[in-house]
């Protein structure tokens, strides 16, 4: 069996980021290592993500530093020299077949690769209409960043038009990807799962009990979490509870239906705790992973249209949607939140997240993507390279046959640096 090594550059790393891109990159990675035919994958994340007042400090110098620069300040913000070094060392080191780039403010890593190199793209969000959205909340800061908001928007053009094939985790925005760049290789991921879906029996209980999951360290869940009990808790007439999850929850303004829990380490402990998971999304872009991930737990959900958007299936027994204030509010003093919490989402809401209706997809893209790739860039007249003779130097059997003794020979230190992950076992090789 013939295995093909690829480098994963990715915006965060899923050992630590407590966010929906580190559960969206693990099952990425979990598709790419399943079955025959799978991926010897290794994953290179930032090693010292700023945080705190650095981290505000860096936005800050990434803005102004955008207006010279030809990337916009998102992507400056993600560059660091150190882990420009990384990216050059790791590709230095092993002979790699293809490098995916995990996340659109990172087209500046295609910057460090050999110009031969094939590369792809993961498009978690579109990121332009997030900055778009964060800026909307003034006139006087949509008229300043108006040309920010510009200059991110064809960034992410320009890194689809580079990409050989970009993976998108939300149909439309991959619809919207094919109207500006209408030869795109481009396929719809959505969010994957490795663990089962757990074990739970439909109940309602008194008060009935809302649960919320979200990173709250994201400006768009603080927003989305002031308009649910700003605009729809004071109003509902029954006897509920609101228990919160996330990383950033215990800061959250509070009202007295509301019990904070703080990051939790077992997404078990949600799911037993709750009736019905909500999402009352009204900023964002892309998936919303959460919903994703509530769906595959068998958890009902009520959302809003912004939250189950760019999914595949977003309609089904165990999933409700409502938009404005007043039909939340509506819903929730209604016996339809009971009949909500007695159901368990549809097999096909349920099973649009299944690694096994994905895998071999997602493998076959990556294969004929990079082929095609590396067939454009021979002399005239060579014949395209098969599956078996990729440029890799993982082997069959063992997948540790090198092309020579100095391509598995390298630099000191950078085998620690890159994140080799056996996702069944969920810990770093």
């Amino acid at each position: 069996m013939v295995s093909s090594s690829i480098l994963i550059v990715s915006l965060v790393d899923p050992a630590t980021h407590p966010g929906g891109a580190r559960t969206y990159t693990r099952g990425l990675v979990a598709a790419l290592q399943q079955g025959d035919h799978r991926f010897d994958v290794d994953v290179l994340g930032p090693l010292h993500p700023p945080t705190g007042l650095w981290r505000h400090v860096r936005q800050a110098m990434s803005l102004a530093y955008s207006c010279v620069s030809k990337h916009p300040a998102k992507a400056l913000f993600t560059l660091q020299g150190e882990f420009r070094g990384r990216i050059r060392a790791a590709v230095r080191s092993r002979r790699y077949a293809a490098v995916v780039i995990n996340g659109s403010d990172m087209l500046w890593a295609a910057e460090e690769l050999p110009a031969e190199m094939p590369i792809l793209l993961v498009a978690h969000n579109l990121e332009y209409r997030v900055l778009a959205q964060q800026v909307s909340l003034s006139p006087i800061l949509s008229y300043l960043f108006k040309r920010e908001v510009c200059k991110q928007r064809q960034y992410e053009i320009e890194a689809f038009h580079r990409a050989a094939g970009v993976i998108f985790l939300s149909a439309d925005e991959m619809a919207w990807g094919k109207r500006q760049v209408p030869d795109i290789r481009a396929l719809h991921v959505p969010p994957l799962f490795t663990a089962p879906p757990a074990s739970r029996l439909p109940r309602v209980s008194s008060p009935l009990r809302l649960g919320y999951l979200a990173d709250f360290a994201w400006w768009p869940n603080r927003r989305n979490w002031l308009w649910l009990i700003e605009e729809v808790l004071p109003k509902v007439q029954r006897p509920l509870q609101v228990q919160v999850f996330g990383r950033g929850s215990e800061r959250l303004p509070v009202s007295d239906r509301v019990v904070l829990h703080g990051r939790v380490p077992d997404l078990a402990t949600v799911w037993s705790q709750v009736d019905i998971m909500v999402c009352p999304t009204r900023v964002g872009a892309g998936v919303n992973i959460k919903v994703a991930e509530s769906l595959h737990n068998r958890m009902p959900v009520l959302a809003t249209t912004q939250a189950v958007r760019g999914l595949a299936c977003a309609a089904g027994p165990g999933l409700a949607v409502k938009d404005n204030a007043e039909d939340w509010v509506a819903f929730l003093s209604s016996s339809g939140a009971d009949q909500l919490a007695r159901q368990v989402p549809s097999e096909e809401l349920r099973g649009q997240f299944a690694i096994d209706r994905h895998a071999e997809t997602l493998k076959r893209f990556m294969r004929d993507t990079v082929g095609a790739a590396v067939s454009r860039s021979l002399p005239r007249g060579c014949p395209p390279p098969s599956e078996a003779v990729w440029p890799s130097v993982a082997s069959v059997e063992n997948h540790t046959m090198p092309v020579s003794k100095q391509d598995v020979q390298p630099k000191a230190g950078i085998a620690k640096e890159i994140i080799a992950w056996n996702v069944t076992q969920g810990t770093r090789r």
